[in-house]
């Protein structure tokens, strides 16, 4: 894990920050049932996911600018080995944010089973 907040650079602190909070509010979502905090979650998966997507691309960028203007004079074929591994590196943020919003998303589907249960006893 830290490895991939390494290579995903500063973005990974909204990705992470926005995450959790989704997270925590998902697992009360699944523990109670209550409606309540549904869009709240809803709102900070949509959070999630936009700095994850602004993650990836922060991280393309600054792989592409280096590449294309940094080098020098540096050969082609290393400028495509930095391209090909700042690629893999840029994809640290969709790792991580897609991870968090896949967890938060079961926790909503138990959630939502625990609502339905509930409103079909009531």
């Amino acid at each position: 894990m830290l490895t991939l907040f390494r290579e995903g650079g500063y973005p990974m602190f909204f990705i992470l920050g926005f995450g959790f909070v989704a997270l925590v509010w998902a697992a009360a979502y699944a523990a109670r049932g209550k409606k309540a905090s549904l869009r709240f979650v809803l709102g900070m998966m949509a959070a999630t996911a936009f700095a994850t997507v602004s993650g990836v691309c922060a991280d393309l960028g600054a792989t592409f600018h280096a590449v294309a203007g940094g080098m020098g004079d540096a050969e082609p074929a290393r400028r495509f080995v930095i391209l090909i591994e700042g690629a893999g590196e840029s994809m640290a943020p969709g790792i991580m944010g897609f991870s968090l919003l896949g967890i938060a998303a079961l926790l909503l589907a138990v959630g939502g089973a625990r609502v339905a249960k509930l409103e079909e006893t009531a």
